[in-house]
């Protein structure tokens, strides 16, 4: 397991992530949390989990990150809504991901979410299956949405959340980075953050083996670092041998920070 947790000037956040390769052959997922060259005053916290065969999804996780702090640096808050950002983000790396599927014997894919801390707002992103938390104290107060076929059915209302989950296909995802069809990101946020608001982003290698309510419980019981050791331990644990890639970034807001 690799923990390590984030220095974070001018900004009144605590940060860290934390990984594991589970009992994969490799770790195909990539965490970050960065600052920008024009935005002293932002931070952004970025997880991809990628996917594809012959580490095409190391690849494409990585080129996330890369993709992510080139555009990051160019960001002006001043000049640029947090929506826009995001969209053009979404826009480059996609691009970054086809272009490699092009030029190498690769397939990368990859999900994406990211959670951009202003000090008089938080905006968020995602694109796949990889969660976005927004805890404020111990309760839940925003999830994402999984972009996967299960999650499509029940939206659709072809197929009761109990039926969805026993589909075969239940855990394709409908929307990624790198594939064919350009990636539909769903952006969120909030103004005004207060000073017990927590965001935690996870892959579903960690976000499986916990509820909402358990997750909260954990971060708000625990400092930065601590929450995310018992978390990825959690995560190991309960996955009995079988588990995937797990990883996570969670970000607190901390007027001492």
């Amino acid at each position: 397991m690799t923990v390590a947790q984030s220095s974070l000037p001018n900004l009144p956040v605590v940060a860290c992530t934390a990984q594991h390769r589970g009992d994969r052959s490799e770790q195909q997922d990539r965490v970050a949390v960065m600052q920008g060259r024009l935005a002293q005053r932002c931070a952004l916290g970025v997880l991809a989990d990628g996917l594809g065969g012959r580490s095409g999804g190391a690849l494409a996780a990585e080129n996330v990150i890369l993709a992510t702090q080139n555009c990051f640096d160019r960001f002006v808050p001043a000049e640029e809504p947090p929506r826009h950002f995001f969209e053009t983000l979404v826009g480059e790396v996609h691009t970054v991901l086809r272009l490699t599927a092009i030029t190498s014997a690769k397939d990368p894919h990859s999900t994406f979410a990211a959670v951009l801390l202003q000090p008089d707002r938080v905006d968020w992103c995602h694109v796949g299956d990889s969660r976005i938390y927004h805890f404020r104290g111990r309760e839940p107060r925003h999830i994402t949405n999984d972009h996967t076929y299960a999650r499509q059915l029940i939206s659709e209302g072809r197929l009761s959340p109990e039926r969805a989950r026993l589909h075969p296909s239940a855990h394709m995802l409908v929307n990624s980075m790198g594939a064919r069809q350009r990636p539909q990101p769903e952006i969120g946020g909030i103004d005004d953050p207060c000073r017990d608001d927590s965001f935690l982003l996870c892959s579903d290698g960690l976000w499986a083996y916990f509820d909402p309510e358990e997750l909260g419980e954990i971060i708000v019981s625990n400092s930065c670092r601590q929450a995310a050791t018992v978390l990825i331990d959690g995560a190991r644990q309960r996955a009995g041998g079988r588990g995937d890639n797990c990883s996570l970034v969670l970000m607190r807001l901390d007027p001492e920070a």
